[in-house]
């Protein structure tokens, strides 16, 4: 057979569109081929020969008075037609479907990306902000464009399980978990042998630490994604100095995800380490092109706000019914809690510092330096947490310096990098590799060693004449005791180490107005044990939450709680921010109360005191919280100096105001350097307005929450149930033939309001939406009705037509209906429901869009009897159908011409820009190769006539040509993105005559 652009035909047993068409070799087609039955795969291509192509009959329409079905099932297989169409940019739809309660603010990464040929963003708004919903609203905008079929997450393992239930109650979208090798396993029995679950399922969440193993990498990605979300992203940003950069496994992960993505979208809060360095390899993931620091200010701000989007908590402000805008934020308050200590209690603090500090600083130049200075960091930071943190501690380096059976193996030098990097732990991870610092720096000489097990044992001596009550958690305790007198709050308590968490929940038991009213969360908790202790915590009977860091992330308690008390301070602030969030988020309604334990008299707690009253006078002046989070984190001698800190030592008051005197010259440096760069990225703030008005904007025949809600009601009929008392709440019971994919025989209660969705919850009453299994269901049965036809196949009269009364005193006219299709490199890129509207005598009446509110109407005079109808119709119906035809061939074929242009206008600009951001980052790579080189005088900026190092210079070669090689591919996939083309003619869907009321034959 002859295969042409639009017919349809039937491939391996289903029906298909054919959406392209090459010859190969001799009678050889390669056909791409759309399905018309909305099962999976939506698309194939096929070579025929060998494949068999089946021609089906046409789907023209026919009058025929058995083909006439009521107005409202017309009606009603359109509706369900429109609301799953896949539509170009311009109008949210996808947003609306969420399960929250959407801000302006939220919605601009989903503009951002649909604007973009490639879909990739930086997301680095403040924490608290509400990045996964961002994130979750983007996904859902490019799935409703059929832009988003297969989505790869990629998290800490920590927030899988958080990621995995918000993307099910807010989005209505389920992931499949690998998490693991194990994971993995699990879900390879669920597929056929030799299958991978990495190229099989649409939609997966891993962890990062899973998926930057080389061969698990490999797999994952063989198979490309449309779209990769990575939470925490500055995870795979370089790290290091301007001086030593380095690429770390993840920065490599980074690149392969870019590679194995047709979109990227990067989520944090600190988008660098302090250095431009850092912040550069982030914006390079996103655009290679694009990352370039160097040019003029509005080049720079052009690039930055291309690819990145933030913004911080005091930019977020609401409109009031009066006009007035108030913060979204609330201030918050922070103060700390002095922990007063006896002599002894001060000796035993100093004599754990200065065993420490030596130790640390008696492996300095030898192979062990880094193991031995993180064993030492590790007894220093229990010692300042707890007693009973101390004393296991303590027993475990005795037992490694007198026994040689029970030492163990280092850490690998990538453990000590996250560990260094205060990545998140599990409670038994930080453990177990604590221990294992503590048996593996161990002094390879006997004298050493004895020397140090007779340190350590004089002070688990002191630790165990001191009398049983820890002093710590004693001012926690009445601090507790005085908040919690006010039964309206509750309080959170956060700590690093389990021993210290149960050592808190054993004295909180003891108090009796306490015992009975905490909840303990920890690590290795499973998903379904955490949101008991969660719910628990969020009633009346509950005042206090004990939580290690392990169990505290995706823990989202700003509607229950306003208090957070850190029983240690973190050596990275980073992780004290991450704590402030659980309650500092979107949500929280009163003032946030931070409060922090600390020893006055130890000198490293006294430095952490200092830093954190400098950030929260910094966040009030110039610089932002995650901003200075990002500084620390670059700030390795921080932690380095805090180890070596001796309080014995004649310097240590010096040491102390250099350690403070690094972080703010860090700070000056960031701020001359990698805020201006941040600053480009604030300017979409003031898109509110559109936003909002783009957030309301109606689409033609998509209906809206009333719409979708009659919807189903014209298909349920009796079936759909209000439950008395609940306004907005139904119970549904689907008939046998809507029972599609994943629709449940009974829905016991359900809405189609999104203002009733987002205050109750997922498993207690299903949100309808045009995304949800049962809408698709009844547009897989509209298909089925309206495409799926073989006219007069068999016998089979399909039944397309319908007449209906309306107002006013027009003539009698037809409206004749039709789906158009675009398509573009990667399959249909827009589906437009085309009406044309005729008059008996051919001519065309309004516009389509008008024709489209007439079917959209819910007015309903009246049905028209079937003698009026073959009277005006039958013999006028095979012109005026022709007419139609070639009015909706018109009609597509100016909209692909629009969105060609569109497309061309914006590819143009963007080639420019891509030249001018080429030129800037060759220059710049020939700069920083001339510094390499010796060329440059550092002091002068002159240019010197011959390099000081000539050889080593092969890396910026290298950098050239990467640059050449993404520019090209750039240039390439804009090129494709211009090619929009018809899927052939217009699908006829179906017609209606209007008659006017009152006329009568």
């Amino acid at each position: 057979m002859t295969t042409h652009l639009g017919d349809r035909v039937v491939v391996r047993d289903r029906p298909w569109r054919v959406i392209g068409v090459q010859t190969v070799t001799g009678e050889a087609l390669l056909i791409e081929l759309e399905a018309l039955d909305q099962e999976e795969p939506g698309s194939l291509t096929v070579v025929s020969p060998p494949d068999e192509v089946t021609a089906l009959p046409s789907a023209d329409l026919t009058y025929d008075e058995r083909g006439f079905v009521p107005w409202s099932h017309w009606r009603r297989w359109h509706q369900a037609l429109a609301a799953t169409l896949k539509a170009e940019a311009g109008v949210l739809t996808g947003c609306r479907y969420g399960r929250v309660q959407l801000e302006a603010y939220q919605l601009a990464p989903a503009l951002r990306v649909l604007a973009q040929p490639r879909p990739s963003l930086l997301v680095a708004d403040d924490v608290g902000l509400g990045k996964t919903v961002e994130a979750g609203l983007a996904l859902l905008e490019l799935a409703a464009r059929g832009r988003a079929h297969r989505v790869l997450i990629v998290t800490p393992a920590g927030l899988l399980l958080q990621w995995q239930q918000e993307m099910l109650d807010k989005l209505g979208l389920e992931f499949t978990l690998i998490e693991n090798a194990t994971g993995l396993a699990r879900v390879m029995r669920d597929l056929p042998a030799g299958v991978s679950p990495w190229d099989a399922l649409p939609r997966v969440l891993t962890s990062v630490d899973y998926i930057k193993k080389d061969t698990v990498r490999r797999r994952a990605l063989r198979k490309r994604w449309d779209l990769v979300i990575v939470d925490e992203a500055h995870a795979l940003a370089e790290s290091g100095s301007p001086a030593s950069p380095y690429a770390t496994q993840r920065t490599k992960l980074g690149r392969a995800l870019r590679e194995g993505s047709r979109g990227l979208l990067l989520l944090t809060a600190t988008p660098h380490n302090g250095y431009s360095h850092s912040f550069r390899s982030l914006i390079e993931l996103v655009e290679p092109t694009a990352a370039t620091l160097r040019g003029d200010k509005a080049a720079l701000q052009r690039r930055i706000n291309r690819a990145m989007v933030r913004r911080l908590k005091p930019q977020i402000t609401r409109t009031q019914p009066d006009g007035a805008t108030t913060p979204l934020f609330r201030p918050r308050q922070v103060t700390p809690i002095r922990v007063e200590t006896t002599p002894q209690e001060a000796e035993l603090l100093a004599k754990v510092a200065s065993y420490c500090s030596r130790t640390a600083m008696a492996a300095r130049g030898t192979d062990d330096e880094d193991l031995v200075t993180f064993a030492m960091q590790v007894i220093k930071k229990r010692a300042l947490s707890s007693r009973r943190a101390l004393e296991s501690t303590l027993t475990h380096r005795i037992e490694a310096l007198r026994k040689e059976d029970v030492r163990e193996a280092p850490p690998s030098r990538a453990e000590l990098r996250d560990l260094q990097a205060e990545l998140p732990l599990g409670d038994a991870q930080l453990d177990r590799t604590s221990w294992q610092l503590l048996r593996s720096a161990i002094p390879p000489d006997e004298k050493r060693r004895q020397a140090e097990l007779k340190a350590v044992n004089s002070i688990r001596s002191l630790l165990r004449k001191l009398p049983s009550t820890d002093p710590k958690i004693e001012a926690l305790v009445a601090e507790i005791e005085s908040v919690t007198a006010d039964p309206t709050e509750k309080v959170i308590v956060f700590t690093e180490y389990l021993d210290s968490l149960m050592a808190i929940a054993d004295r909180i038991e003891q108090s009796p107005s306490l015992r009975g009213r905490y909840k303990v969360m920890k690590g290795g908790m499973s998903g379904p044990q955490r949101l008991k202790v969660q719910e628990a915590f969020e009633s009346p009977g509950t005042s206090v939450l004990l939580a290690t860091d392990a169990a505290s992330e995706g823990l989202n308690l700003q509607r229950a709680c306003r208090r957070v008390i850190h029983f240690e301070l973190p050596w990275n602030p980073n992780r004290l921010e991450q704590r402030n969030g659980r309650i500092d988020r979107y949500g929280q309604e009163r003032e946030p109360i931070i409060r922090y334990l600390f020893f006055p008299g130890s000198p490293e707690d006294d430095i952490l005191h200092q830093l954190v009253a400098k950030i929260e006078e910094m966040q009030q002046d110039r610089v932002s919280t995650p901003d200075i989070l990002g500084i620390v984190q670059g700030l390795d001698a921080l932690g380095t100096g805090l180890v070596t800190l001796d309080p014995a030592s004649p310097g240590a008051k010096q040491t102390s105001h250099r350690l403070i005197a690094l972080f703010e010259d860090r700070t000056s440096e960031f701020v001359s350097t990698v805020q201006p760069l941040l600053a480009f990225a604030h300017s979409q703030t003031g898109k509110t307005e559109e936003l909002h008005t783009l957030l309301s904007k109606a689409v033609p025949l998509l209906p809206d929450e009333d719409g979708i809600e009659k919807l189903v009601h014209s298909a349920l009929g009796g079936r759909m149930i209000p439950i008395e008392g609940a306004p907005g709440l139904y119970r549904l019971e689907v008939p046998i033939d809507l029972r599609g994919p994943g629709v449940k025989p009974s829905y016991p209660q359900a809405t189609f309001r999104r203002s009733v969705a987002v205050r109750t919850k997922p498993r207690d009453v299903e949100f309808i939406t045009p995304l949800h299994p049962l809408v698709r269901a009844m547009a897989t049965e509209a298909r089925r009705q309206l495409l799926q036809v073989y006219t007069s196949a068999g016998g089979f009269t399909p039944q397309r037509l319908a007449a209906r009364r309306v107002f006013g005193h027009e003539r009698p006219s037809v409206v004749f209906t039709f789906l158009g299709s675009l398509i573009g490199v990667g399959g249909v890129i827009e589906e437009r429901l085309l009406a044309i509207r005729l008059s008996l005598d051919g001519r065309p009446v309004g516009s389509p869009s008008d024709a489209l509110e007439i079917l959209a109407s819910v007015d309903h005079p009246g049905e028209v009897a079937a003698p009026l109808v073959r009277t005006l119709l039958g013999e006028h119906f095979p012109a005026l159908f022709e007419a139609a035809k070639a009015c909706a061939e018109a009609e597509l074929a100016r909209r692909c011409e629009e969105l060609r242009g569109e497309r061309r206008r914006q590819i143009e600009l963007l080639l420019t820009e891509l030249a001018a951001d080429l030129a800037d980052r060759r220059r710049e790579i020939d700069d920083e190769e001339r510094r390499a080189a010796g060329l440059v005088e550092e002091a002068t900026g002159q240019l010197r006539l011959f390099p000081i190092d000539p050889g080593g210079l092969t890396h910026f070669r290298s950098q050239r040509q990467a640059v050449d090689s993404f520019a090209q591919t750039r240039r390439e996939e804009l090129q494709a993105h211009g090619e929009v083309r018809q899927a052939g003619s217009p699908q006829p869907l179906g017609a209606v005559l209007l008659v006017p009321k009152g006329l009568d034959p």
